[in-house]
């Protein structure tokens, strides 16, 4: 039998081989697959993970994760307890009313510390604290979501009654604003991008952040104690290629390229629009991640242990003889 293993064979042989060499430890395995759902859509808010993807920091740390937009932090914790994503990430406060009811779901990551929401309210008629709610209207993202319980959290804080707040939903948007100059609401509770691009429009407001007033895990990411056990070496791949995503995003001089590389692969990403194409809101989302980062994504029990007794006060949710809702095991594992 004669071969048929030619120079060329050899010397793609050869560059496969080099390659294979030149991969660190996890990546020289078959990449892990992960499958990961945002809460959102694929907002720009997100450009952690979807940069992560298209920079190709999750594939040096031997996971191939594909990335699917959620609706909801609803659907974020149920999709990861059904199994059909590895990962989600969502809000403290939705974390733990969540896990009181279903317990196999868990944090294993804080991406995001401190300030996501923020309350507004015009200059000429500021509310300040949550004191001034009562007999007020309150803007909410949504019904019964994180805004709302974050309300509810920092009314109980004050001893207000919640039925002398009313509510309106005005969405996680600067067009709340409009809401406000009509006279519907005396304020609304939006995130911290939003706020940047109010601040760009000049309009005459009060902000201040929930953080000071209902401390709480801001955003995290979760799976089940199933895929805990199961699947630790693939959640901290993941892991490890957020960080290493966040890391070359601080050391990046051009966010337009990195806007580009993820418009290749998630052509329907909110926010790109602007006349500056998302580049400020990449900015402010960096600055938001950095203590994250420089933590490792380590979350505070702290703040754990405010959200769940503040959400007991405010009776969102009922008591639990094991107030577990975060594990630091896959960040250990990740990053030593």
């Amino acid at each position: 039998m004669h071969s048929h293993f030619h120079r060329r064979d050899f010397l793609a042989a050869g560059a496969a081989l080099a390659g294979v060499l030149a991969v660190p430890g996890a990546a020289r395995a078959q990449a892990q697959k992960v499958k990961y759902l945002t809460p959102f859509g694929y907002l720009l808010n997100f450009f952690e993970t979807m940069y992560a993807d298209t920079g190709g920091f999750f594939a040096k740390n031997g996971v191939d994760v594909e990335i699917a937009g959620g609706r909801g932090s609803a659907m974020s914790v149920q999709q990861v307890v059904a199994g059909n994503f590895l990962v989600s990430r969502t809000g403290g406060t939705d974390l733990v009313k969540a896990a009181v009811k279903e317990p196999s779901v868990i944090a294993i990551a804080e991406i995001f510390q401190r300030d996501l929401f923020h309350v507004v309210s015009a200059e000429q008629k500021a509310v300040r604290s949550p004191k001034d709610f009562a007999g007020k209207i309150v803007g909410l993202s949504s019904r019964g979501g994180a805004t709302e319980n974050l309300l509810d959290m920092m009314l109980a804080q004050e001893g207000i009654a919640p039925d002398t707040v009313k509510r309106e939903v005005t969405g996680d948007s600067p067009a709340a604003w409009e809401y406000l100059a009509q006279g519907r609401v005396d304020a609304f509770v939006v995130t911290q991008n939003q706020v940047l691009v109010l601040q760009q429009q000049k309009k005459p407001m009060v902000v201040w952040s929930i953080d000071r007033f209902a401390r709480t895990p801001a955003q995290v990411y979760i799976t089940s104690r199933k895929s805990l056990a199961e699947r630790p070496q693939a959640l901290a791949g993941f892991l490890r290629g957020v960080h290493d995503a966040l890391s070359a995003l601080y050391r990046e001089k051009d966010y337009s390229k990195v806007i580009d590389s993820m418009l290749k692969k998630y052509p329907d990403i909110a926010g790109v629009k602007a006349p500056d194409r998302g580049v400020s809101l990449v900015v402010n989302g960096l600055a938001a991640y950095r203590p994250a980062w420089n933590d490792k994504f380590a979350s505070d029990p702290a703040g754990w242990k405010s959200a769940y007794d503040l959400m007991l006060k405010a009776k969102i949710i009922e008591p639990v003889s094991k107030p577990d809702f975060y594990t630091d095991e896959i960040r250990k594992r990740a990053f030593g």
